[in-house]
């Protein structure tokens, strides 16, 4: 029952997560040590905790899908839930591992005071409870898919049929450099690791932050019940269980519990760590901004506060942001007078950038087909890159799904049937982003092919791995795929951000595109999404770099793409009669 239920929890989770989360570690700023053994010689932190009890626990998928759960808290800490290192690897790590990544699970050998995790793959980490540290000799590939032999291939899928032939999109070949390994000391950030009566016992959140979220998916702990996340989005469904019927207060340990695990993973996990000065550690500048004695406030709607106008004001990378309030603040939304996030410029710029665009096209254009024809020139438009469940291959329920592919496949038959075609244009100028999937897939129908670079700011690994699509479904993927020989376009604005970014700079890097408009929006890490200690749901910049190679150094595009042929007037963008008469004699 344990072990079905677990495997339709991953199964649900792996139809959702479409763009995986993306996380890697480094060592972080050490600080004073605070814990120390007590007389019977068992190891607490000194914020005053007792023994470790047993509980058992509901943990949800849907509202109709649960399960109870063996876990356990410091018997005066009820709000802080740990849980046997034995049995989260096999219940929930392995469990990832075959359903998400397509690998072989992870075995476990255990000492008196350590525990080591071994993948297949050569990947491994130890865990040592009298130390309180976590050591990976490879985070990236301990945490990364067989189905690929480079851990920086963002694709989601094996894309492989039954036959275990390549569908959609197939990888052609890899190159990868790895990191350095890792040891982070946890004891140095008041978060416990602890032997007591045989077991080795890691807090669920920080385990949940190591060895789960980088699935893309989360464990969270409402103070009452665990729930299985794809992402950190809850289902509606699930609102009335997740969150507590009245306000209710955090206890003074889970605050301090929140705000020292939510620096470990800023400081972990966060990609433009340099870029905003963090080289201190978060907690040092949360204390230094003033930010931390919101955080420790027990009134979980300060934290909330904290916590947005951190990612909107401070870091402000568009990327990073809240997206849903802790279950302690209950079931109603907060109101105006309570909400106070602080947000940049650019942040509070983005929606209104974003609108004045649509309403020009809306104006010059109406109603936005994908695919529309203007003389000799065929403009493709869609404005994010969505991704269906492809794992069927080329089925008939896979062919109706209603996502970027779709839509590519379409315009390409179009396009292969009508000789009057001579210039492809790919209007990205109000598109905000989406699933890495469906931008390889556009890039590699343009070019004939997709070389994507990622290289790691915080452990400076890097990879490339080039990718090539069947877009005309035939099973082969050949030049029948590729509009590589009509002169092709692409048109970008300040609105086109992360995958509507990195498009423009595979594009133009290719030499081979031209890129018209304004420099587009930047955003050149793939997103992390997580969750608190007491359920709060936010998104960071993850350390992994989307970037361009020339002569074999990595460039960042998160400044943006510059046009090749400049648009001063946003009237200019949805003019198309104009256009196609400016791309015809600007050949």
């Amino acid at each position: 029952m344990k072990n079905r239920l677990l495997k339709q929890i991953t199964a649900a989770m792996l139809a959702l997560i479409m763009l995986v989360s993306f996380v890697s570690c480094s060592t972080p700023p050490v600080t004073p040590d605070v814990t120390t053994p007590n007389a019977e010689g068992e190891k607490y932190p000194e914020n005053g905790a007792t023994k470790i009890v047993s509980a058992e626990k509901n943990i949800y998928n849907t509202a109709e899908q649960s399960m109870p759960i063996s876990v356990a808290h410091y018997e005066n800490q009820p709000e802080i839930l740990l849980i046997d290192i034995t049995v989260a690897v096999n219940d929930f790590f392995n469990g990832l591992l075959s359903d998400l990544a397509n690998s072989a699970p992870a075995t476990i050998e255990e000492t008196e005071e350590t525990v080591t995790i071994k993948r297949p793959n050569g990947s491994y980490c130890i865990i040592d409870f009298v130390k309180d540290t976590v050591y990976f000799n490879d985070f990236e590939t301990f945490t990364g898919k067989d189905f690929s032999d480079n851990p920086h291939d963002l694709v989601a899928f094996p894309y492989v049929d039954e036959e275990g032939n390549s569908v959609y999109i197939k990888r052609d070949s890899s190159f990868f450099t790895p990191g350095y390994a890792l040891e982070i000391n946890l004891g140095n950030r008041n978060i416990p690791l602890d032997i007591y009566e045989g077991k080795k016992y890691i807090p669920l959140q920080t385990f949940n932050d190591l060895f789960i979220g980088s699935f893309g998916a989360n464990l969270v702990y409402n103070g009452k019940d665990l729930f299985f996340m794809g992402g950190n989005s809850l289902s509606d469904d699930l609102k009335e269980i997740y969150y507590h019927e009245e306000r209710t207060p955090r206890s003074e340990a889970l605050a301090e519990f929140n705000f020292n695990e939510l620096c470990l993973l800023l400081d972990l996990y966060y990609g433009l760590y340099d870029e905003h000065g963090f080289n201190e550690g978060f907690a040092y500048y949360l204390e230094s901004i003033g930010l931390k004695e919101e955080f420790l406030k027990l009134d979980a709607i300060h934290s909330f506060n904290a916590l947005g106008t951190l990612t909107m004001g401070y870091i402000g990378d568009l990327h990073s942001a809240v997206s849903g309030i802790s279950p302690y603040f209950g079931s109603s939304q907060p109101t105006k007078d309570e909400l106070n996030l602080k947000l940049s410029n650019d942040f509070s710029a983005a929606a209104r950038v974003d609108q004045e665009y649509k309403t020009a096209r809306e104006e010059a254009l109406g109603e936005v087909n994908f695919y529309q024809k203007v003389g000799n020139t065929a403009y493709i438009t869609f404005d994010s890159f969505t991704m269906g469940d492809r794992s069927g291959g080329y089925s008939e329920e896979a062919l109706q799904i209603g996502d970027t592919i779709t839509m590519i496949i379409a315009a390409h038959a179009q396009i292969s049937m009508d000789p009057e075609i001579e210039n492809v244009v790919l209007d990205l100028s109000c598109n905000g982003g989406g699933t890495i999937d469906s931008a390889i897939y556009t890039v590699a129908w343009m070019l004939g092919s997709c070389e994507l670079s990622i290289y790691n700011t915080i452990i400076e690994s890097r990879g490339t791995t080039n990718y090539s699509a069947d877009v005309n479904l035939d099973g082969i993927f050949d030049e029948k795929d590729s509009i590589a020989d009509k002169n092709l376009y692409c048109i970008v604005s300040p609105v086109s951000f992360s995958c509507g970014n990195l498009v423009p700079a595979l594009l133009k890097a290719s030499g081979n595109v031209t890129i018209i408009g304004k420099t587009s929006g930047g955003g050149a890490c793939a997103v992390h999404n997580s969750i608190t200690a007491d359920g709060t749901m936010f998104s960071i910049s993850s350390p992994l770099r989307m970037s361009t190679v020339k002569n074999g150094s990595y460039y960042s595009i998160d400044t943006g793409i510059e046009p090749d042929l400049t648009l001063t007037k946003i009237e200019s963008f949805y003019d198309r009669e104009a256009l196609t008469e400016y791309i015809n004699n600007a050949k």
